[in-house]
C-alpha cells in the first residue's frame, strides 16, 4: 500500500492506494473500525500499527469506503510538516564519495555513518516552487535520496530488527548550496535554507518494499538525466542506519532519515548547479516520482 497527504475541501487529508490510482481516505476506514480520526500523516503514523493496516488492507475496494480519483486531488509532500529535523546520512555511496573527490578534495570511505541534520519547517511538494536564493549563491545542487520513515519509538535497537520500527520508505532530495557550504566549513547551514528539503507525495508502506532495499535512484534537470544508482549500493543500509542512529539518539514515528545519494551531482556537470527555471525530477522505482520548480 501507499500513503500520501492530499487536501480534500481544505483540509489536509491522509489518503491510501494500491496502485496510485484510486484512493481512499483513511480516516473512512478508522470510522467503520471506530477508532478516532486523524488530522494529517504525522498523527496516522504515530497510531498505526500492525493490526490497523491490515485492517485497513481488508477494507479496500469494498462497499465500506467511497473510491476517490487521485487525479481529482492536490498531492502534497506526504510528510508536509516534518516532526523535527531531517535526519541525513553523508557519504553513503561509493561513486558519490569518488566525485566529491574530484571536486572538493579527499574523502576516505566511511568505516561508520556521518550523521547531519537538515532544519526544515516545511517540505517542499510536489510541483512547487524552491528558491534556490540566487542572490546569495550560484552553486545550488541536487541529491536524490530514499527516506526511511520511521513507525514507532525506539532507542537502543542493539541488533534487534529495525524493520519492525520502521512505517515505510519515500522518496527526496537533499537540495545544497555548495558555495556556502564551502565558504562556512560545514553543511548544515547551505543545506537547511527554507525549501531545500524536498519529497514526493507517496510513501510506500514497508510491507510493498522487499528487504534489502535494492532500487533504481535518478534525479533530472530539466529532463536531461543527472543521476542513475541503485539503492542497493549503499555503504549503510536502511537496517543498519536505524540501529546505528538509535544507539544514541531516540526515533520517534514519523521521524525521517535521508539515506544518502549516488554519483551525479551538479559539481560533475558542466553548467549543472540548478538555475531559475530549471525542473529537477526525482525518481525512486516502486516508491514515487515528483517534479520540483525551481525559481
Amino acid at each position: 500500500m501507499y500513503f500520501a497527504s492530499a487536501v480534500i475541501n481544505g483540509e489536509e487529508t491522509v489518503i491510501v492506494s494500491t496502485d496510485k490510482s484510486k484512493a481512499y481516505k483513511v480516516n473512512d476506514f478508522l470510522s467503520v473500525c471506530k477508532i478516532n480520526p486523524v488530522c494529517n500523516m504525522k498523527e496516522f503514523i504515530n497510531m498505526q500499527n500492525d493490526t490497523i493496516i491490515e485492517k485497513i488492507k481488508s477494507m479496500i475496494n469494498t462497499e465500506y469506503v467511497e473510491e476517490i480519483d487521485v487525479k481529482q486531488l492536490t498531492l502534497t509532500a506526504a510528510i508536509p510538516k516534518p516532526l523535527r529535523n531531517v535526519f541525513c546520512v553523508g557519504k553513503n555511496y561509493k561513486d558519490h564519495i569518488n566525485e566529491m573527490n574530484k571536486a572538493f578534495g579527499s574523502y576516505d570511505l566511511p568505516k561508520k555513518p556521518m550523521y547531519f541534520t537538515k532544519a526544515s519547517l516545511s517540505a517542499t511538494g510536489p510541483n512547487q516552487k524552491v528558491s534556490v536564493y540566487s542572490e546569495m549563491s550560484q552553486k545550488a545542487d541536487y541529491e536524490a535520496e530514499l527516506i526511511i520513515i520511521m513507525g514507532k519509538q525506539t532507542h537502543k535497537l542493539n541488533g534487534k530488527n529495525a524493520e519492525d520500527y520502521i512505517f515505510g520508505y519515500a522518496c527526496g532530495n537533499d537540495l545544497s548550496l555548495r558555495d556556502i557550504q564551502n565558504e562556512r566549513g560545514q553543511v548544515f547551514y547551505g543545506k537547511s535554507f527554507d525549501g531545500l528539503f524536498a519529497m514526493g507525495a507517496w510513501i510506500a508502506h514497508k510491507s510493498i518494499i522487499k528487504y534489502p532495499v535494492e532500487l533504481n535512484i535518478r534525479s533530472y534537470v530539466n529532463d536531461s538525466l543527472r543521476q542513475n544508482g541503485n539503492t542497493g549500493d549503499m555503504i549503510f543500509d536502511p537496517h543498519y542506519i536505524v540501529n546505528d542512529l538509535s544507539c544514541a539518539i531516540t526515533l520517534m514515528p514519523a521521524d525521517m532519515i535521508m539515506t544518502g545519494s549516488p554519483a551525479g551531482s551538479a559539481c560533475n556537470h558542466a553548467n549543472g548547479f540548478l538555475t531559475s527555471g530549471d525542473r529537477l525530477k526525482t525518481y525512486i522505482e516502486n516508491i514515487d516520482e515528483f517534479t520540483i520548480i525551481i525559481e
